[in-house]
């Protein structure tokens, strides 16, 4: 039996990754140290200027309640609650407009 360690690591077959598709990178979205140093400490989002994925493109992420603590599935629920709120104000409104347009056109 070999033991992979420092001395013998050359004896092994090295398992690289292979990376075949098409770099995602755009030029000059990188942030400098000072720049992430001043965006912490003013509490704004660390990530690049600009995303590099188009959102209409990407399917939603939803995670998976069976992995996350009682805190985060609290705050998922919280979320999902205030989403049905501002579905049903916004169809309501919706409603009252056209009921609106149907009066006046009477």
């Amino acid at each position: 039996m070999k033991v992979k360690n420092v001395f013998s690591s050359d004896l092994f077959e090295k398992q690289y990754e292979q990376n075949n598709e098409p770099s995602l990178t755009i030029p000059d979205q990188t942030l400098s140290i000072k720049q992430i140093l001043e965006r912490y400490a003013s509490g704004q989002s660390l990530e690049g200027k600009t995303p590099y994925y188009d959102e209409s493109d990407s399917e939603e992420y939803y995670p998976d309640p069976r992995y996350m603590d009682l805190a985060e599935r609290e705050e998922l629920s919280q979320n999902f609650r205030e989403e049905i709120q501002h579905i049903k104000t916004k169809a309501e409104k919706r409603k009252e407009k056209i009921q609106d347009e149907t009066s006046e056109s009477e």
